[in-house]
């Protein structure tokens, strides 16, 4: 695991617990350290990445008792964190890099936090996409700002780098490295609340697909799905493809699902349509929003990041304290 959180990098054998987690100072200037080479197929980020750390080198992390108060718990910080993270996939035969977003007050609250999974596109002629797209149409900046105002509760996003998994194959193993892989690594180091009432998956074009995959194959894992301009279609690879998956899936009914896309997107709607069509000929609701403006581009999605996270945090609670305590780092929940 690697990782650097906002512009102070954490030493080896650091869990990322509000115990341990650094101040941040109060510039933003990036701190200068050694990187070890990377294999990406994306390139080189702006947040640098230091070697894995072996799990059995990671030290245990000592149980956070918050200090008892009179008085609810006021975060004062105006500010969330973004880390680089990153593993050696067993699945995707290489390092596979994950961008964190941490809400404001994370490192001092000692409590489990929801979180929700977003995945990046791939549009054709388009920059490259990878982990840093959410982050950079302002997804995390939403967030904050939102959790500060009221409006939106406190949670972590994850995002990570599909490239690294061959995320534009139909048969990418995509679906197992974030089940099996990614999501263990992230309630194993992360103060998560591991149950699927606190857990959401969403993507966007390409993200989308996958989004729909990995929650279609896990259907107990989540409890909420977005799909935004997603890419659908009736086609090949039908252990994988989401429109095809819908047929045999079990328990599918219990996610509560959500698609949008801009009026002018002639890329995904006809595919949408049909996938929407399909969904509900077999008795399941979704929620479709066609908003009037729009097409496939990062403008639009970055036009609706406050809508998205409104949806996938619908049912979390604004109020720390009713997050459950994070006694314990290494206590995570198996995804089946």
């Amino acid at each position: 695991m690697t990782l650097v959180v906002g512009c102070k990098q954490l030493q080896p054998g650091y869990y990322l617990t509000p115990e341990n987690i650094p101040t941040l100072p109060g510039s933003s200037e990036t701190v200068s350290v050694p990187v070890a080479a990377v294999t990406s197929a994306t390139p080189p980020s702006t947040i640098q990445a230091i070697d894995a750390i072996p799990t059995s080198s990671l030290t245990p992390t000592p149980t956070i008792t918050p200090t008892p108060t009179a008085t609810p718990f006021r975060c004062t910080e105006t500010q969330g964190e973004i880390g680089l993270m990153s593993f050696e996939s067993q699945l995707a035969y290489r390092e596979f890099e994950y961008r964190v977003y941490l809400p404001p007050c994370y490192r001092v609250t000692g409590r489990r936090y929801p979180y929700l999974i977003m995945m990046h596109g791939l549009v054709p002629g388009s920059t490259v996409m990878n982990d840093d797209q959410w982050d950079r149409m302002g997804l995390d900046d939403a967030a904050t700002q939102g959790y500060l105002d009221g409006t939106l509760p406190p949670m972590i996003i994850i995002m990570p780098d599909g490239n690294t998994a061959r995320h534009g194959d139909d048969n990418s193993p995509i679906t197992e490295v974030i089940v099996n892989e990614l999501m263990p690594e992230i309630e194993a180091n992360l103060c998560t609340w591991n149950e699927s009432s606190a857990r959401a998956i969403g993507g966007l074009s390409r993200g989308g697909f996958w989004a729909y995959s990995v929650a279609f194959q896990h259907p107990d894992l989540f409890d909420r799905i977005g799909g935004h301009s997603p890419f659908f279609y009736d086609g090949d690879y039908k252990v994988y493809n989401p429109y095809n998956l819908m047929d045999g899936a079990q328990d599918i009914d219990r996610l509560t699902l959500y698609i949008d896309y801009g009026v002018n997107d002639h890329n995904v709607d006809v595919g949408i349509g049909l996938f929407v069509d399909k969904l509900r000929s077999l008795g399941l609701d979704v929620q479709l929003v066609i908003n009037p403006e729009g097409a496939h581009t990062e403008d639009y999605w970055a036009a609706h990041v406050t809508d998205y996270l409104k949806f996938y945090s619908a049912e979390w609670s604004h109020d720390v304290e009713q997050l459950p305590i994070c006694e314990q780092i290494g206590t995570a929940s198996e995804p089946d």
